[in-house]
């Protein structure tokens, strides 16, 4: 406190103080309450469904995923997106093997839903895969949203009509049977294969 200031001058600043700090208070309570308010507006409104927002100021819904697990699913990644709204899937895959390539296009409800799924999800694990996530508008020509909310897959289980669904993996399980090799392929072939995807393999015959 200043020496020359009067009484009078100190109880005024520290009233002022005092006013100035309540206020900020009140702020700071009714923010976190806007805000919720505001995103669960947005989320699920079909008005905002290309309208720029902060994040997306394009207003893309259509997104790109990479680095998916090949165990894949339609629910595990709505579940995985959420509260972010997917409304289309189409895995990508081989169009004569159908072998799926790991990758797909969605199709989000809204531009916000968008902005949510690469701003929170990229870079965030799916099965134990780090996502890759990133808009990607649809170019002349392209028919987007598909008809179908699935597109390419078997019943919600990514791959198309040349793969079958995965089953269920039995308790203890650790052998695999691998067909339509090379007459040419040896042990160190198969090995480096399977550490494309961090698996060790501990024996071939």
């Amino acid at each position: 406190v200043d020496e020359d200031e009067s009484e009078e001058q100190v109880e005024k600043k520290q009233k002022i103080q005092a006013d100035e700090k309540e206020n900020d208070d009140d702020a700071d309570e009714a923010e976190p309450a806007q805000y919720e308010e505001e995103a669960g507006e947005s989320i699920d409104d079909d008005a905002d469904k290309n309208v720029p927002c902060p994040g997306n100021p394009s207003g893309y819904t259509r997104l790109f995923l990479g680095n998916l697990p090949f165990t894949v699913d339609e629910a595990s990644l709505r579940d995985f997106l959420s509260p972010a709204k997917m409304t289309h899937v189409k895995w990508i895959t081989d169009k004569e093997t159908g072998k799926f390539y790991g990758s797909a296009f969605i199709e989000m409800k809204t531009s916000k839903c968008g902005a949510i799924a690469v701003k929170e999800r990229n870079g965030q694990k799916l099965l134990g895969r780090d996502m890759r996530i990133n808009f990607a508008p649809s170019r002349d020509g392209d028919v987007w949203p598909p008809k179908s909310k699935e597109v390419t897959g078997n019943g919600g289980q990514a791959g198309g009509t040349g793969v079958k669904a995965m089953s269920v993996k039995p308790d203890n399980c650790m052998k695999l049977f691998v067909g339509n090799l090379s007459f040419a392929i040896d042990d160190d072939t198969i090995i480096k294969f399977f550490a494309n995807v961090e698996a060790e393999v501990k024996a071939v015959r």
